[in-house]
C-alpha cells in the first residue's frame, strides 16, 4: 500500500519528534495535584534505588523526581533479576518501571539486542520508545528502535545492526526473527507490556509463544498489566517458573481523583437513532464541563470519523485516530495530540 509506506528518514524524524515531545515523561508533581496512588509521601528519591548515574540523570531530565509507589516496589526487585508480574492501575508509572530496569541492565558496548519489549498496538510501542529515549537521554550510544507493521520490513534492517532495546508488535517481531534479521542470542530481558491485552483470547498468543521459544533460556521476564484475570495467570505460568508478584490494591482498580459518570441511552431498532442521541448527550456534556482536551472512544472506525466531523462542525476541533487512518497518519496524529492541536480526540 503506497499510502502506508514512507521513507525511513520520515519515520525517524517522526519518532525523533515524538521522543522530544516525551522528554518530560513524568507526572508534574510540583504544579499539579497528585493522588496517593501515584505520589509517595515518604522521603524517597530514585538515588536510593542504587541505579546507575546515567539512568538517574535521564530520570531527572525526563521529570521523574520521586518514584511512585509501584516504581518503589518493582524497580529494586527487577534490578535483582527476578521475573516480575506487575499489576497496577493505569497512570501509576508501570512504563517507567520496565524502562528503568531495562536501561540499567544494558551493556552499551555490546551492539546486540539485549532487551525485547512487546506491545499490543503500534501506538503503545511508539510511546514506549519515547519513554525509553527520554529516560535514556544521558546514555551515550543508546539505540532503541520500534518494529511494527505498516511499513516495509526492509526499513527495519538498518536499525537492527545496532539496537540495544527492540520494541514492537508480536507479528513484526516474529517476522524479523524468522527472517534472521533480529538475533535473539543476547536478549536477557523480555517484557510484555499490557500483558492482559497481549495474551487475551484470540489476540497474539501463538506469536508470543513462538517468540518466547526462540529466546535464550537464561533470561529475565517482566509482565505488566492493569488487570490480572485468571486467563492471564494461566498463560504466564508457561513463561515464568517462580514469578514475584508486585501488586498495589488489586481489589481497587479505580483511579483516585477522578469522578466517573454514566448516561443511559434508550435502545432503538435503528442504530443511527441511538448514535444521534449519544451525540446529543455528548454535546450537552461538552457544553457543561470545562476541559482542555477530551478523549472519545468508538467501537467503529467509520462512526468515529463521522463523530469527529460532527464535533468539528459544532466548533469543537476534533481529530479521528484509528487503524483505518494508515500508519503514517496514526503516528502523526499521536504526535499532534501531544502538542494539543485538537480539543477532542
Amino acid at each position: 500500500n503506497q499510502q502506508a509506506c514512507f521513507s525511513t528518514d520520515a519515520a525517524c524524524l517522526l519518532l525523533s519528534n515524538m521522543a522530544s515531545s516525551m522528554r518530560k515523561a513524568a507526572h508534574d508533581i510540583e504544579t499539579r495535584k497528585r493522588t496517593d496512588d501515584v505520589l509517595l509521601s515518604e522521603g524517597v528519591d530514585f538515588c536510593s534505588l542504587l541505579l546507575s548515574q546515567p539512568v538517574l540523570d535521564g530520570l531527572s531530565a525526563a521529570g521523574f523526581q520521586k518514584p511512585s509507589p509501584i516504581q518503589l516496589k518493582a524497580i529494586p526487585l527487577g534490578r535483582c533479576g527476578l521475573d516480575l508480574i506487575v499489576q497496577a492501575k493505569s497512570g501509576t508509572g508501570k512504563t517507567c518501571v520496565f524502562c528503568t530496569i531495562a536501561l540499567d541492565s544494558l551493556v552499551l558496548e555490546n551492539p546486540a539486542t539485549q532487551v525485547l519489549v512487546l506491545a499490543p498496538t503500534r501506538e503503545i510501542a511508539v510511546q514506549i520508545h519515547s519513554v525509553v529515549m527520554a529516560i535514556g537521554c544521558a546514555m551515550e550510544g543508546l539505540e532503541c528502535h520500534v518494529f511494527i507493521g505498516g511499513r516495509p520490513v526492509s526499513q527495519d534492517k538498518p536499525h537492527l545492526k545496532k539496537c540495544h532495546v527492540a520494541v514492537g508488535s508480536p507479528g513484526r517481531i516474529k517476522q524479523l526473527i524468522e527472517l534472521g534479521m533480529l538475533s535473539t542470542a543476547s536478549i536477557r530481558l523480555f517484557v510484555l507490556d499490557e500483558a492482559d491485552k497481549l495474551l487475551e483470547e484470540g489476540s497474539f498468543q501463538e506469536q508470543i509463544n513462538w517468540i518466547f521459544s526462540s529466546l535464550p533460556v537464561n533470561k529475565q521476564m517482566l509482565a505488566l498489566s492493569a488487570t490480572y484475570p485468571e486467563s492471564l495467570a494461566q498463560h504466564l505460568t508457561r513463561y515464568m517458573r517462580e514469578p514475584t508478584f508486585v501488586r498495589l490494591n488489586p481489589s481497587d482498580m479505580g483511579l483516585k481523583g477522578l469522578k466517573q459518570y454514566y448516561k443511559l441511552v434508550q435502545s432503538h431498532p435503528l442504530p443511527h437513532k441511538v448514535f444521534e442521541e449519544k451525540v446529543q448527550h455528548l454535546l450537552e456534556l461538552f457544553s457543561k464541563i470545562p476541559f482542555n482536551q477530551a478523549l472519545v472512544f468508538s467501537n467503529l472506525h467509520t462512526r468515529a470519523q463521522h463523530l469527529a466531523d460532527i464535533l468539528s462542525s459544532k466548533g469543537l476541533p476534533a481529530v479521528c485516530i484509528s487503524g483505518e487512518a494508515g500508519f503514517k497518519n496514526l503516528l502523526y496524529l499521536s504526535f499532534e495530540a501531544r502538542v494539543d492541536q485538537a480539543s477532542v480526540l
